[in-house]
C-alpha cells in the first residue's frame, strides 16, 4: 500500500510539472480534469493504506472490534466495583488493582511473557544499553555454600588469584548468604575498569581479593577430545559468534586425531544466537537442509531457516547431550538433528523455549514483554513448554546435577593438587549420561 500512495504522489507530480508547461488556450478544463482525477486517486490510496495499516495491525484493528469494547466494559465495571467496595482502600487503589491485572493478564499466557512497572521498565531500558564487564568466573550453589566452579584462563580472576574452591563470603562487604545467584553475579559485574572487592574462603582461610573489571572472552566451546576407543567429545556452552569459527576448529582436531564418532554434548546450553545455531548444525547436516521456522501469528510473519556451506562438514555417527537446561537454540539443533535422522539424543528432557518474545511500551511508560512468534522444527513440531523428550532417556538428580557441572568445570591440575572430598564435600561420581552416550555409539549392551 506504500508503494501504491507514493505512485499516485509521483504521478500526481508529475501531471503538476506537465500543467505548468502545457496550459494553453483551450486546454485548462482537461488539465484541471486530470489535476481531480490524480487527487481523487491520491485521497483513495491514502484511504487504502490507512485502512490496510489497521488491517494488518491486530493492536489497532481492535479498535473496530465489538468484543474488545464488551471486555473493556467488564473490566471497567470491575475496576470501579473494587475500587468502590473493598473494604482495604490501600489495596483497592486503582493503580494497584490494574497493576495486579495487567500482571495476571500477561504472565497467564506464559512463563515467559510478563509485566514491566514503569520502574522495571526503565532499568530494562538501562540494562539493554549499558555495557558490564565482569571478572571470568562461574558460581554454583552447594551445600556449603556459593563455590567459584570455574575461572576462566587469563581473565580477571584468574590474575587477580581467584581459584576453583573458592567459597565466595561477600561482594563489597555486602554478605551474600541467602541472595539467589543471579543477584550475586550482578553484584559482581559493574563498568569496566572499575573493582570489586571479593571476601573468600580457601580451605578454611579467608582473605579478601580485589579484582579489576573487564571485558571477558568466553570460549564457547569449553572442551574437546578423543578417547582411546576414538570417540569424540565436545561440550558446548552457548552459541555465539565464535562458535562456528570455535566448532570448526574442534572438529578439525579431532578428525587429525582419528575420531570415528561423535558425542555432541549440549547439557546446560541455554542457548544464544539463532544464526550460530544454523550455522553450527551445518557442521552435520547437508546443505539447504531446513533447520527451523519461524512463526508468528499473522500469515506474513514466517521465515525459514537452512543449513550453510562450512567446513568441515562431519557424517560420522553422532549423539546429542541434553538436559533440563538444554534450552531454546540447542533445542532446536538438538532436535533437527534427532527429526532428520542425523544423531539420537540421550540425557534428560530439555527445557521447552521455542519462542520469540517482543517487548512493548506503554503510554504511561512501563512495558509488556509478550511472547510474538514461535519455532517449529523440520516435521512441524514445537519445543515451546515441551521441551525434546530424549531417544535415551538417562535421569541426573539436581544434586548429583551440581556435583556433575563442578566436575565438568575442573581441570586435572586441581584434582591432583587438592584432595577432591576435602575440596567440594562429596567424592567424584559417574556421569552416567555421557556413559550411556559411549555405549549407544559402540553399540554395547
Amino acid at each position: 500500500m506504500i508503494a501504491v500512495s507514493l505512485g499516485y504522489g509521483l504521478a500526481l507530480a508529475f501531471v503538476i510539472t506537465l500543467g505548468r508547461g502545457f496550459i494553453v488556450k483551450g486546454k485548462r478544463v482537461l488539465i484541471k480534469t486530470l489535476f481531480f482525477c490524480c487527487g481523487l486517486g491520491l485521497l483513495a490510496s491514502m484511504a487504502g493504506f490507512t485502512f490496510a495499516h489497521f488491517w494488518y495491525n491486530p493492536s489497532a484493528r481492535a479498535w473496530f472490534e465489538l468484543d474488545y469494547w464488551k471486555q473493556w466494559l467488564r473490566f471497567g465495571e470491575t475496576l470501579r466495583l473494587s475500587h468502590a467496595q473493598y473494604h482495604d482502600l490501600n489495596k483497592s487503589k486503582y493503580e494497584n488493582l490494574t497493576d495486579n491485572a495487567v500482571m495476571g493478564m500477561v504472565q497467564s499466557l506464559d512463563r515467559h511473557s510478563s509485566y514491566y512497572s514503569p520502574e522495571q521498565y526503565r532499568v530494562f531500558q538501562e540494562d539493554s544499553h549499558r555495557q558490564y564487564f565482569g571478572i571470568g568466573i562461574m558460581i554454583r550453589k552447594i551445600e556449603q555454600g556459593v563455590l567459584v566452579s570455574k575461572v576462566f584462563p587469563e581473565g580477571p580472576a584468574s590474575s587477580a588469584g581467584l581459584q576453583v574452591g573458592d567459597f565466595i563470603l561477600s561482594v563489597n562487604d555486602e554478605p551474600i548468604k541467602g541472595l539467589e545467584l543471579a543477584d550475586i553475579s550482578s553484584k559482581i559485574k559493574g563498568i569496566e575498569g572499575t573493582s570489586v572487592e571479593i571476601a573468600i574462603s580457601r580451605r578454611e582461610e579467608k582473605r579478601t581479593i580485589n579484582v579489576k573489571r573487564g571485558q571477558i572472552q568466553i570460549s564457547t566451546v569449553d572442551r574437546y577430545y578423543v578417547d582411546e576407543n576414538k570417540t569424540g567429545y565436545l561440550h558446548l556452552i552457548q552459541f555465539s559468534t565464535r562458535s562456528r569459527e570455535e566448532v570448526s576448529k574442534a572438529l578439525l582436531d579431532m578428525q587429525n586425531l582419528g575420531m570415528k564418532n561423535l558425542i555432541f554434548d549440549l547439557r546446560d546450553n541455554s542457548g544464544g544466537l539463532l544464526s550460530s545455531a544454523i550455522e553450527v548444525a551445518s557442521f552435520f547436516l547437508p546443505k539447504e537442509q531446513l533447520v527451523v521456522e519461524l512463526k508468528g501469528r499473522e500469515s506474513h510473519e514466517f521465515r525459514s531457516y537452512r543449513t550453510k556451506s562450512v567446513s568441515p562438514r562431519i557424517k560420522l555417527p553422532m549423539v546429542v547431550l541434553i538436559n533440563e537446561a538444554s534450552a531454546s537454540a540447542s533445542e532446536i539443533v538438538a532436535g533437527a538433528l534427532s527429526i532428520l535422522g542425523r544423531a539420537k539424543t540421550i540425557g534428560e528432557k530439555s527445557y521447552g523455549k521455542g519462542s520469540v518474545q517482543t517487548v512493548f511500551k506503554l503510554s504511561d511508560q512501563s512495558g509488556l514483554r509478550l511472547t510474538t512468534a514461535m519455532y517449529y522444527l523440520p516435521d512441524g513440531s514445537t519445543i515451546h513448554e515441551q521441551g525434546i523428550d530424549p531417544e535415551f532417556l538417562v535421569e541426573c538428580s539436581d544434586e548429583n546435577e551440581t556435583k556433575l557441572r563442578i566436575q565438568r568445570n575442573l581441570n586435572q591440575q586441581v584434582l591432583e593438587e587438592y584432595d577432591f572430598n576435602e575440596l567440594f564435600g562429596f567424592n567424584p561420581i559417574e556421569d552416567l549420561q555421557l556413559k550411556e552416550a559411549r555405549r549407544v555409539l559402540l553399540q554395547k549392551p
